[in-house]
């Protein structure tokens, strides 16, 4: 599957997604479908090129067969967190899906059965051996083919990832597979590539509400010899929510009266009141993700859109908090870092 992408911006837009999708519905979608019925898609590479990199130069981008219309146009940031945003504001500006054309910002899983760039053999995917390996929070999983011993390391890590991509779809490897190994020798136990994919879904079955929304759990520790409960979602993965790329933590003080430090059932049913009221405030502008209490403070993680006045909603909104101090600190986060400690 070609996958292009240039490096340097050349023209500065002031509204570069918009201009994009002016000109796809002017000319540009025409004219990407008419190179690709004649099979000539390289007549339309250089424009579209240039119009992406626009929009950032580190979005990659690839034509394919689509899944209800005849073509499908994907924009994608390529397992990069920082330009998920990016690529996720792309697509929810795009036009309605038609019978021609329509969008994605994230590899799906794939028809291609080799893989080709830069000059190396080509790959044939269903010779790729895997080495499945679940934990309580992803999959771990090596990928050996047999060419990987005539390829250099990076070369082995790329068609790594692009088999992954492929077989699974990019939303399931971001979300569900944790570390990714390339092996130049198959390992024992390994199994064909063609059982990754029900592996991989029947895990995230298991930690999947039945509505197919997000599970929470709940962890306990200690931090400064306190004890800690948090909540959080499950998985704690920015490819989940994308343009969500503003961490905003919310502390909010309570009176210590348990040893323990935590609150007392009156005082926690205050809490998520409060909580409540500051999540109905954000609206579709951001989501809370996650919440720490202990030592008299309980700490809320939101994750919300910086194109919106998010933070600013937020903020007018801890204004009646009667039994302490409330703390807003915001942090740029498009890769959900900030609650890293809380997701496995």
């Amino acid at each position: 599957m070609p996958i292009f992408k240039r490096r340097k911006r050349i023209v500065v837009d002031a509204d570069p997604i918009g201009a994009f999708w002016s000109w796809w519905a002017g000319t540009g979608a025409t004219t990407v479908a008419d190179a690709v019925t004649r099979r000539q898609p390289a007549d339309a590479n250089a424009t579209l090129n240039e119009r992406i990199a626009r929009i950032h130069p580190d979005l990659e981008w690839e034509l394919g067969p689509g899944l209800h219309a005849e073509h499908v146009l994907i924009v994608t940031a390529a397992g990069n967190p920082a330009q998920r945003a990016v690529a996720r504001r792309w697509l929810r500006a795009a036009p309605t899906s038609d019978q021609v054309w329509e969008y994605a910002d994230l590899r799906r899983p794939g028809p291609a059965v080799t893989i080709q760039f830069d000059g190396l053999p080509p790959v044939a995917i269903d010779e790729s051996l895997v080495s499945i390996d679940p934990d309580s929070a992803s999959v771990h999983v090596g990928v050996h083919h047999p060419v990987f011993g005539t390829l250099p390391v990076d070369a082995q890590r790329r068609v790594t990832f692009l088999i992954l991509d492929l077989v699974l779809g990019e939303e399931m490897v971001e979300t569900w597979v944790g570390a990714i190994d390339p092996l130049a020798e198959a390992p024992a136990g390994a199994v064909p590539v063609q059982e990754l994919l029900p592996a991989v879904a029947g895990f995230a079955a298991e930690h999947t509400l039945d509505d197919g929304s997000p599970a929470w759990k709940m962890l306990e520790g200690t931090r400064d010899g306190r004890r800690v409960i948090a909540t959080a979602e499950y998985p704690l993965r920015s490819i989940r929510r994308p343009h969500l790329d503003t961490h905003v933590a919310v502390s909010i003080q309570y009176p210590l009266v348990r040893d323990d430090g935590l609150p007392e059932s009156e005082m926690l049913d205050e809490l998520r009141a409060f909580e409540d009221h500051l999540t109905d405030r954000l609206g579709g502008s951001g989501n809370l993700l996650a919440h720490e209490t202990s030592a008299g403070t309980r700490i809320l993680h939101y994750y919300t859109d910086s194109t919106t006045p998010a933070d600013a909603q937020l903020q007018a909104a801890t204004t009646g908090w009667p039994h302490g101090k409330v703390t807003l600190v915001t942090t740029p986060d498009p890769a959900w870092q900030n609650v890293a400690h809380l997701s496995s």
